[in-house]
């Protein structure tokens, strides 16, 4: 593929994401717009990581579509591509514009995303040594198509923040940092019950159409990192929420890691409506286990 890189669209600890134009393809068929996703090849191992995940679960339904990776060469530096679905919807803030989503449509999208993260805590964490700190981009499909691009949106990212700088001047995280569970502020070790908190956040953006934590302008950037890492206080949930969903968040938005619910667990919770089902059930339309079982072993 020969591709055209276009505006900057988004930029994280491990790099930056832009728009790309497919000018060539070989014999494959892409679509005319993808995203970028770019890191310097000195500093790829986490975007190796995600790509050889992102292999795993490739033509799942609920994960963006990966077409592949490449090395460019671009102002004398050595570039690492991924070479992903563009999610032309934009992002969750775009699509709840600050009102939030009605909640028979959340718990439509939790549930997609718990599949999602099942299979991550299965396999990802068992079987192999990839972690999914930006990887799980969950996306709503939409009837209508804009030329030759699947018109999705991208829900979240999983892994919630992961600090990746720490210093007297300069503080950084790769990941969302208001989706951050407690540990992931304090220390940098990850662990999936992590992905459990992002996901109560992400949760609650989509019904609240606003952030889990309310920030104002003058606020310090240190001053809102104390009060999600170390203080006692709880994103708020909304009156409106039903009592399914207030329960919900109660088994995800604890400060104690291992107190939290797994994903599996959750999926058998009446806000998503799930029955417990086999293993082998929960990614209808992918890729058979076995298969994804031994694709599990590519390090």
């Amino acid at each position: 593929m020969i591709w055209n890189r276009g505006e900057t669209i988004g930029r994280g600890g491990f790099g930056l994401v832009s728009i790309a134009n497919v000018l060539q393809q070989n014999g494959d068929r892409f679509p005319h717009v993808i995203a970028v996703k770019t890191a310097k090849v000195s500093a790829s191992d986490s975007l190796v990581k995600e790509k050889k995940l992102l292999d795993i679960f490739n033509g799942c339904p609920s994960i963006l579509h990966c077409y592949g990776d490449d090395v460019t060469t671009e102002d004398g530096d050595e570039l690492y591509n991924i070479l992903l679905e563009y999610a032309a919807g934009g992002c969750l803030a775009d699509r709840t514009m600050g009102k939030g989503l009605p909640e028979n449509i959340v718990r439509q999208h939790t549930k997609s995303m718990l599949i999602a993260l099942s299979h991550v805590h299965r396999l990802g964490y068992v079987h192999c040594d990839v972690k999914p700190h930006n990887v799980l981009l969950v996306s709503d499909s939409l009837p209508s198509r804009k030329k030759g691009v699947r018109e999705i949106a991208k829900l979240a990212d999983f892994g919630s923040a992961k600090k990746i700088k720490d210093d007297e001047d300069n503080k950084e995280f790769r990941g969302t940092v208001l989706y951050a569970a407690p540990e992931s502020i304090i220390h940098q070790e990850y662990q999936p019950e992590s992905d459990i908190w992002a996901l109560g956040c992400t949760v609650l953006h989509m019904i609240t159409g606003k952030s889990p934590w309310k920030v104002e302008k003058e606020d310090k950037a240190e001053d809102v990192l104390f009060k999600i890492g170390c203080s006692e206080e709880l994103p708020k949930i909304p009156s409106k929420a039903s009592k399914d969903a207030k329960d919900f968040f109660s088994k995800c938005l604890i400060k104690n890691p291992k107190a939290r619910w797994t994903a599996d667990k959750l999926l058998s919770h009446p806000f998503v409506g799930a029955q417990k089902r086999h293993f082998s059930e929960l990614f209808h339309g992918c890729l058979s286990i076995r298969h994804l079982h031994n694709r599990v072993h590519v390090r």
